[in-house]
């Protein structure tokens, strides 16, 4: 099994499933092939990719958008995000990279593809590989004539749309409201596709949503309720940002429970392979987490090989503003004393708002965390923390476990990340070009 990608996106990156999964934040990749140099530093700019150890490419917008991450088996990088069309407004933007980070040009065209589902914007937010090697894509068709849609594109492997998925390669899904959203993918190993995010209910608000796909696009009725679970946490707004799906096909769902008594949430359920929450995880199969501040956001999740669940986000520090934030829980949902402080860990890195967006574990147990620290005295940055398996910084990664990257720019955005099988740190965000507008970005880092 797989996961997502941003949000990335999803299964423990450190273990090698026969899917390929990725995040949403929780965007993975497994049993990736040994690709860039092992003696390149931990934490610097590996300089056998792209230039410098990093590709900007423009899809001909002002605003090009990466928000999710995969890496093949062959060492090849793929891409998932928006770019703006004139009259269309935003597609879904796929750009698959060799491993040295030149655009594939066999796949799509010249090593792009683009999506219209027709509505105002459309913006892919995860991306999967599965194991034949076609890419699932997931995101939000916004402004339909149904409001916002759950959006699901799948592509073979040459790029182009997959005709035996739902209506030439996409599946637009109205769940009878006016905003249904996907943020995150997961494959599992028969096939099917999850898909977690939001539905408006008209008197809870945004809950968690799961939907369950056929291998060939149709919902999946003995999933849920006719192929769909919401899932309410009790605040204004519990939106669901990544998922993650266990060696033993239960299926875990990160996100925060927005507006609760205690300000802002991080939430997380978990559910049996057909859809019911899981009574044996925290509450009835939910847990809300309150860390004692008004803004607690999961972005993130992963699942380690002894069944720990580590939730990826942000804390909101009185003096520091937002910082990273890394929460680990027990198989049964109970916080990990032995993790950090008291079952969590958070890093600063003197940005007014630190977010992490996505998640990974390399194989010696490590923890990778990458997002965005805005604000800082060169603008937004990129910033990239590692973890060991006990919570602490690790030392012998950047400066104190802590990596943050200037492009040059007042806004650089890392938005997901994938492991290669050598270590290697892939990143994908967004940098913005003085003349070309927001551009999609991906860096790779030594392990």
């Amino acid at each position: 099994m797989l996961r997502t990608s941003r949000r990335l996106g999803s299964v423990p990156k450190a273990i090698c499933y026969p899917i390929f999964i990725a995040i949403a934040g929780l965007s993975l990749s497994a049993c990736a092939g040994a690709h860039g140099s092992s003696a390149v530093a931990a934490g610097a700019l590996d300089s056998g990719f792209g230039t410098g150890g990093k590709v900007s490419t423009d899809l001909g917008s002002a605003a090009d958008r990466a928000n999710a991450v995969a890496v093949q088996p062959d060492g090849k990088i793929v891409v998932a995000g928006s770019t703006q069309d004139p009259a269309q407004g935003d597609n879904f933007a796929v750009v698959r990279y060799t491993p040295d980070g030149k655009l594939d040009n066999g796949f799509g065209t010249g090593g792009k593809a683009i999506t219209d589902f027709g509505g105002k914007s459309d913006v892919a937010a995860a991306v999967a590989i599965q194991s034949d090697g076609k890419v699932v894509v997931v995101g939000t068709s916004h402004g339909t004539t149904t409001g916002d849609n759950i959006a699901v594109a799948r592509y073979g492997s040459d790029g182009k749309p997959d005709a035996g998925f739902g209506t030439g390669g996409q599946v637009s899904t109205d769940l009878g409201t006016s905003a249904d959203h996907g943020n995150a993918v997961a494959v599992q190993s028969d096939g099917k596709i999850l898909v977690a995010g939001s539905t408006m209910d008209a008197t809870q608000g945004d809950n968690f949503v799961v939907v369950r796909y056929a291998p060939d696009g149709k919902l999946d009725s003995a999933f849920g309720d006719g192929g769909k679970v919401s899932t309410d946490f009790g605040g204004k707004s519990d939106v669901a940002k990544s998922i993650v799906v266990q060696p033993d096909g239960k299926i875990v769902v990160a996100g925060t429970s927005h507006g609760t008594t205690t300000g802002d949430n991080i939430a997380v359920a978990r559910y049996g392979s057909d859809g019911k929450l899981d009574a044996g995880f925290g509450t009835g199969g939910q847990v809300s987490t309150d860390l004692g501040t008004a803004a607690d956001h999961g972005n993130a999740v992963a699942v380690q090989s002894d069944g720990k669940i580590l939730v990826a986000g942000s804390t909101k520090d009185p003096v520091q503003g937002d910082n990273f934030l890394v929460v680990r829980y027990q198989p049964d949902g109970k916080p990990d004393t032995g993790f950090g402080a008291n079952g969590w860990v958070t890093a600063d890195f003197g940005g007014k708002s630190d977010v992490a967006a996505d998640v990974a574990l390399a194989t010696d147990g490590k923890i990778v965390v990458v997002g965005t620290s805005s604000g800082t005295s060169t603008g937004d940055n990129i910033a990239l923390a590692r973890f060991t398996s006990e919570g602490k910084p690790d030392n012998g990664f950047g400066s104190s476990g802590l990596v943050s990257t200037d492009l040059g720019t007042s806004a650089d955005h890392g938005n997901a990340l994938a492991l290669q099988a050598n270590g290697e740190i892939v990143v994908a965000g967004t940098t913005k070009d003085a003349t070309q507008g927001d551009n999609f970005v991906v860096l790779r880092y030594g392990a």
